[in-house]
């Protein structure tokens, strides 16, 4: 399957956003499918596809964090009183490469979801600042973890469309940051 990560950056992101790897190697096939066996989950191909990553040489490294810029989006400091969205300036995917950082590992990452909710689902996507998380399920299916019902909802589009909706998301609440007052 072909890897759509560059083209969906490419049509939201600008000069407000930082994008890093979050790896310092590219994930292989076979860091995946060791995955998946051990949490007993199985990932989408768009998600496969995304963390092999065809792209740009600086995306080979696979998760993705990105952000807008602090000096774009002030972040919000300790006791400051703002709305949820102020909190919500950046996402990030995870990685199956053994060398990132244990919150960005899926295996890592996976085994603490499960520990911590009883739910068999691995996470894929969690959005700066939000308790819920998107995650895939058992047979691939993409879920959202809703933390204040500490239950599972169905998400019925495939990992293409959530990355691309979650990103336009992301430069909407940007551009109402740069109105508010």
């Amino acid at each position: 399957m072909e890897d759509k990560t560059l083209e969906i950056l490419d049509k939201y992101l600008d000069k407000d956003f930082r994008v890093f790897p979050m790896a310092p190697t590219q994930s292989t096939l076979e860091d995946i499918k060791a995955v998946e066996e051990e949490l007993q989950v199985k990932f989408p191909e768009e998600y496969v596809a995304h963390l092999l990553g065809e792209g740009a040489e600086f995306l080979k490294e696979r998760g993705l964090f990105i952000e807008i810029k602090e000096e774009v989006w002030p972040r919000p400091k300790q006791y400051d009183a703002s709305s949820f969205g102020s909190f919500l300036y950046g996402l990030y995917t995870f990685s199956a490469s053994k060398e990132s950082s244990d919150w960005m590992q899926l295996r890592f990452a996976g085994k603490q979801f499960v520990e911590g909710t009883g739910i068999k689902a691995a996470p894929i996507l969690q959005i700066i600042g939000d308790a819920n998380i998107y995650c895939v399920n058992e047979t691939g299916g993409i879920v959202r973890y809703i933390h204040d019902k500490k239950a599972m909802e169905e998400i019925k589009i495939d990992f293409w469309e959530l990355f691309e909706k979650e990103l336009s998301e992301l430069k909407k609440r940007k551009e109402n940051q740069h109105t508010s007052p």
